[in-house]
């Protein structure tokens, strides 16, 4: 007997399927193998995906085992559609051990301090099925990052459904959360997977900047560069604000980094509103955008939106947007030639091995040692299919000044 994870969606159903694995094949015994499905509902396509996953799974003669936020939405239609699949909640499943102690394939480890969503964006369906935020428990987070310090793990990921948002239902602050982190032995390297415009403010970027662990890279959601678009999707800023906030953290960072995510094809989005969304792309300058088509989700405000855009529009959108992303990827990248960086080495890929800078850039370097979990100091010399090539460099030469 023999468990299969699979996982559909974001960092934290990541975390969450690690913590799965660490309890499941403890605590059931089963006389066939089992495929754990760690579904998502966030778009329609990757509901599709689901689907598929499920058919293929029971057609290869396994016991399939569903839980996650499809899960939540979808319930009873599953209970119709797939009878023979086992519907149940992962929450309760966490009896043996309430932290991972190591993050499998992975040499960065994803933390989950925070779970649920209350900003109520149009279109949407995460608070539909998440719930309010629930902060996880300070010395639960904190022992468990111990944990993965002293099991060789030298980079932390903080995720949350609303990472920004932790602390609102019991008080406590995410500074002080990074504070006592940043004392851990072990811990090199600190990130955040992913956080509201509106939960930074001036105050917290300086004390931010105030860490040498934490990494000079942030995943700032946009959706959309339109302040029209972005007040149909319920966001709480405008562009201007945005970007207020982007420039002051570029005067705080060296050698900082942003992606975003963009929605394309929202209802009432025109060409004119679109090119905006282009605009901004370059104007920000990100290293990299995720693209999301607009997707209806039903029990979302947006499902009832008039003026739909077609799917044609949307298709011709996605490619144009991708473009502008890419060319600007590659502008991004380009400006870290000849510098360098510290890169956490995560595994070997061809003849090369690859890993990231400390701001999110990918990095190739050659090497016949084994660099795997190791961090090293790379000067960037030229792109290789979307990642840099490096050098590595002896931080001896850059204090007397020979490279």
């Amino acid at each position: 007997m023999r468990f299969e994870f699979i996982t559909f969606g974001c960092k934290v159903n990541q975390y969450e399927t690690q913590l799965l694995k660490e309890n499941i094949p403890f605590l059931y015994r089963q006389n066939n193998d089992v495929c754990v499905i760690n579904t998502c509902c966030v778009t329609d396509k990757v509901e599709k995906e689901v689907r598929r996953t499920i058919r293929k799974k029971i057609r290869e003669g396994k016991d399939v085992w569903l839980t996650g936020c499809f899960v939540n939405k979808e319930k009873e239609r599953i209970k119709v559609n797939f009878p023979d699949v086992k519907i149940f909640d992962k929450f309760t499943c966490f009896n043996r051990t309430r932290i991972i102690s190591f993050f499998e394939k992975h040499t960065r480890a994803f933390v989950k301090i925070e779970d649920g969503c209350e900003n109520k964006c149009s279109y949407c369906i995460i608070p539909l099925v998440r719930g309010k935020v629930s902060s996880r428990d300070e010395n639960e987070i904190l022992e468990e990052i111990k944990t993965l310090g002293g099991n060789g793990y030298k980079e932390i990921v903080l995720t949350g459904v609303d990472l920004g948002a932790y602390g609102k239902d019991n008080g406590k602050k995410l500074s002080d959360l990074i504070e006592k982190i940043s004392k851990i032995k072990g811990i090199e390297r600190l990130r955040l997977s992913s956080i509201e415009v509106f939960h930074i403010d001036k105050e917290f970027i300086d004390f931010l900047s105030s860490f040498e662990i934490f990494c000079p890279h942030f995943h700032i959601p946009l959706q959309s560069g339109s302040d029209r678009v972005l007040k149909l999707m319920r966001r709480r800023y405008n562009y201007s604000q945005y970007l207020e906030k982007i420039e002051y953290i570029r005067k705080k960072f060296k050698n900082v980094t942003f992606t975003t995510d963009i929605m394309i094809g929202f209802p009432e989005e025109t060409d004119e509103d679109f090119r905006k969304s282009c605009k901004a792309v370059e104007e920000v300058g990100f290293l990299k955008v995720h693209i999301f088509p607009f997707s209806p989700r039903e029990g979302t405000e947006a499902m009832l939106f008039e003026n739909k855009v077609d799917w044609r529009i949307k298709k011709e959108r996605e490619k144009v947007i991708f473009k502008v992303a890419e060319n600007n990827r590659r502008k991004v990248m380009s400006n870290f030639l000849n510098k360098n960086l510290n890169v956490l080495v995560e595994k070997k890929e061809g003849n090369f091995w690859a890993g990231y800078s400390e701001n999110y850039i990918p990095f190739l370097v050659s090497s016949q040692k084994n660099l795997k979990n190791k961090i090293i100091f790379v000067k960037g010399e030229r792109i290789i299919d979307g990642k840099i090539f490096g050098i590595m460099k002896n931080r001896k030469e850059e204090r007397n000044g020979t490279i």
